[in-house]
């Protein structure tokens, strides 16, 4: 994630706020989006595990995390998942609450749906996840189409932000966790979770995934 030039102060501007997590525009290229989350929010790539914070919402001043009584500094990133070596199942199973796709095109879906993460942008997210975990001969072209879409589209910067660790097969935990259970021909509890992820980024993850998992060059040859 972030290197050694971390300690030096961030110029942090607020993007996004929820209950549980407070998102930052940077201005790096590495992560470009800083999440402040605790334990109740889901953790994004690029995020820094902190304490709830009584009575009031996360901030930060001068690169610090604080309140008004106390102030953290960040000790240690964590590695969000990065699933690789997986091997797509001979057909990936229908499962109820997630949609099945056509076409996994970038340049349609990334902007498209309402939130912190539109729906297109999720579903984009998660195919790449995929594509990477399993080494997807489509991976190439659905990054160069994906880097395209942000390029000429308007999303969040939250969004913005998850698409960017996608693009390099970082995943929230939920998302890893079910493309290893939906490998190993198992999809409960990781559905489930997957699912309560957000108000439908979890579906949108998930038909993502699955779509990259259907159209791999193996289960195509095994369905032949």
């Amino acid at each position: 994630m972030l290197d050694d030039s971390a300690r030096t102060p961030l110029r942090l501007v607020v993007v996004a706020r929820t209950s549980a997590s407070t998102h930052y525009a940077t201005g790096r290229d590495d992560v470009p989006v800083l999440c402040m989350a605790t334990t109740d929010a889901v953790r994004l790539p690029g995020s820094v595990l902190v304490p709830s914070v009584p009575g009031g919402p996360l901030r930060v001043a001068d690169g610090r995390l604080a309140d008004a009584a106390r102030t953290w500094y960040v000790a240690r990133w964590w590695p969000p998942p990065r699933p690789r070596g997986l091997v797509p199942p001979p057909a990936p199973p229908l499962m109820p609450g997630v949609d099945t796709l056509g076409d996994l095109v970038p340049m349609e879906l990334v902007g498209r749906g309402p939130g912190l993460t539109p729906s297109g942008d999720d579903v984009v997210a998660g195919a790449l996840v995929a594509a990477h975990a399993t080494g997807h001969p489509c991976l190439p072209t659905w990054q160069e189409q994906t880097r395209a879409a942000l390029r000429a589209r308007t999303t969040t910067p939250v969004s913005r932000g998850l698409l960017h660790h996608a693009l390099d097969g970082h995943a929230v935990p939920e998302l890893a966790a079910f493309l290893a259970a939906v490998c190993a021909g198992e999809t409960e509890p990781a559905l489930a979770r997957l699912l309560a992820v957000g108000h439908s980024s979890g579906a949108a993850l998930a038909a993502g995934a699955l779509h990259a998992l259907g159209t791999h060059a193996a289960v195509r040859r095994a369905a032949a």
